[in-house]
Order: structure tokens, then C-alpha cells, then sequence
């Protein structure tokens, strides 16, 4: 069977430390089944005459090239399609748009999130005369947060020395303002781009604003805001969106960043829905209900050696749960494909 990825990034060449995720799941699904990946319109040619049994449509950029992809999709007219996102909130992807348009045919989705739980606005929105949920065929719900996680760097960062502070990192996601106001006074350090870091502010976040985490072997620097590494960091914090509280769709990927780089992890418990529903284990004292319970927890933990390790056992004995969901969700992948 011969399979094509198309990632949305349009990056001439996917580095080791990008840190998109869906371009991580694509490389990953790439290397398990074996096939043919391009990210960039430059990489068309190589493509275009080739002969697939199903193409894989990732995330949905609104940078790609959409017209010149649609000739890789015209030359394959029996190809399963598909559609794989890792994100309830993104709109649909217009180069499958394009093609419902042209041809009339419905494709597939491989997602996170169940039908019912992704946004029933983007659903409903009109697609050459139906609705983009008309034009769904199957819908494959998946835990693809688990693909990440990396067994080698876990152990490898399993015994780090330095770790200190609070940690809270990524884009801005204007529907966890609210729960992430509670936690203003803890001068966390918050770890994203300074466009980000401006939206934050703008919001009324404070917070110790640093830049983006370095996800490969970089040295960090102790005396600069720069270079840190997750595993640098004793805690970091766990918020979701509002829609995720009531829509379940398993846990976020810095569940499965923090239990491989062995940063211990903890939750506002605006999110005890997932973690009742993911199955994982966590212990009681990592779920706090505000900021001056993080701060306690934080000031006994770097007393209390013992319970500092107490919680990451706990934490540490999910490996074996999310390596076994790891396979199942690729194995799972591959026979959709089928």
C-alpha cells in the first residue's frame, strides 16, 4: 500500500526541534508507515506523478498552496483521503475543501477529538452546498497526543539535576484566560514567542514572559531568560480550553512533553474530567485549585525531597500505559488506511 502525508506547514525542511506538533505526528506517522512526505509546494514535482492508495491531509495552514497541491488529488481520483487534526478549534482544511468542491467526494478524518466534541460551528459551515460535517465520511477518533512521546528521551532526562520554578508554556489560547487568571500572583515563568507574549499581556496574564523552550540539545543559559529546556523546570502547569472541560479529548500534549521529559506536572482542577476519563494515574496533590495552592505546593515540594519523588513515581508510572496507547493508536492509523 502506498501511502502520501501532506503537512500544511509549508517548511522546505522539517528540522528534529520543530515544534509543531502536528508536523512531529506527520514525521512519526511517516517513518511507521513507511511512506511519502512532502511540506512544502516546492516538493510537488517529486510527488505528482506517483500513484497512492491513500493521501493524508495534516492540520489545515491557511499559508499552503492549495491550488498546487490539487493536482496531487486529481492524479489520485481512487485514493482514500483523509483528513488528520490534533486541534478542536481549526477550521477546515482547503485544500480538501477544493477538492469536495470539484469532485463532489467526501473524505475521512483521523482527529483527537470525537464528531461531537469538535466545534459544531465549523461543522455546520457550508461547504459546496452541505455542510463540512456532510462531507465527512468516517470520523477516527484517535489519542494522537501519544505519538510524541519519545521512551529514549525519557530515559535520558530521568535523572537531571537542575530543576527549579514554575513553568507554563505555549500559544496564546484565548479560552484558558480565565482559569489561568487565578494563578496571576505566582511569577511563573511563561514560555512562548513575543508575539504571544503580547496577547498574554493584553489579556491580563502575569507571568515571567521567556522565550520558546529548546527541544533539542542546546545548553541553556543560567544567566538569560534563553535556551531553557522543559526538563529544566521542577513543575509546570496544566490548563486546558473552557470546551475541552465538557468535550473530552484525552490528554494535551504536555502531558505526554512533561511525563518524557520528567518535569513534574500539575493541574488546575478545572480539568479533573480529563484526567478522570484518560485513565492515567495522578496523584491527588498534584491537582490545585488556584494560585496560592500552587505556590504550596511548590515551597513543599522543595523542602520535601521525598515528596517531590513521591509525585513523580506516580507520574513516571504512566510510561508504560502510554507506550502500549502509542501502538495502538498507529496500528490503529494504519488499518483505517486499509
Amino acid at each position: 500500500m502506498k501511502t502520501l502525508i501532506i503537512e500544511s506547514c509549508e517548511k522546505r525542511e522539517i528540522k528534529s526541534n520543530y515544534t509543531m506538533v502536528h508536523v512531529k505526528n506527520a514525521v512519526i506517522l511517516k517513518e511507521y508507515l513507511d511512506c511519502d512526505l512532502i511540506s512544502h509546494a516546492e516538493h510537488i514535482p517529486s510527488v505528482v506523478n506517483n500513484s497512492y492508495d491513500a493521501i493524508i491531509c495534516v492540520y489545515a495552514s491557511p499559508y499552503m498552496k492549495y491550488n498546487a497541491y490539487l493536482q496531487i488529488l486529481d492524479n489520485n481520483p481512487e485514493a482514500k483521503v483523509f483528513w488528520l487534526m490534533n486541534d478542536h478549534d481549526v477550521e477546515d482544511n482547503i485544500l480538501l475543501r477544493k477538492w469536495t468542491v470539484k469532485y463532489g467526494k467526501q473524505y475521512d478524518m483521523i482527529c483527537n477529538n470525537p464528531r461531537s466534541g469538535y466545534r459544531p460551528w465549523i461543522l455546520r459551515k457550508k461547504v459546496n452546498e452541505k455542510t463540512l460535517n456532510d462531507w465527512i465520511n468516517n470520523w477516527f477518533t484517535v489519542n494522537l497526543n501519544t505519538l510524541i512521546f519519545d521512551e529514549n528521551t525519557y530515559k535520558q532526562t530521568k535523572n537531571h539535576q537542575f530543576r527549579d520554578e514554575i513553568l507554563y508554556y505555549g500559544t496564546f489560547r484565548k479560552n484558558r484566560i480565565t482559569d489561568m487568571m487565578d494563578y496571576n500572583h505566582v511569577s511563573y515563568r511563561l514560555s512562548s514567542n513575543r508575539r504571544n507574549h503580547l496577547k498574554y499581556q493584553a489579556a491580563g496574564i502575569q507571568a515571567k514572559f521567556i522565550e520558546k523552550l529548546v527541544w533539542d540539545g542546546s545548553k541553556c543559559d543560567l544567566f538569560e531568560p534563553v535556551g531553557l529546556r522543559l526538563k529544566d523546570f521542577m513543575l509546570s502547569i496544566y490548563f486546558e480550553d473552557e470546551h475541552t472541560h465538557e468535550n473530552y479529548a484525552f490528554m494535551a500534549n504536555r502531558f505526554y512533553e512533561c511525563l518524557m521529559h520528567n518535569t513534574l506536572q500539575v493541574y488546575d482542577y478545572r480539568c479533573q474530567k480529563t484526567i478522570d476519563l484518560s485513565g492515567y494515574n495522578i496523584h491527588p496533590k498534584q491537582i490545585v485549585k488556584n494560585g496560592d495552592e500552587l505556590l504550596e505546593l511548590y515551597s513543599k515540594l522543595k523542602d520535601d525531597k521525598n515528596l517531590y519523588l513521591e509525585l513523580m513515581k506516580v507520574q513516571q508510572s504512566n510510561v508504560e500505559l502510554v507506550l502500549k496507547e502509542k501502538q495502538e493508536v498507529l496500528e490503529k492509523i494504519k488499518n483505517a488506511l486499509q
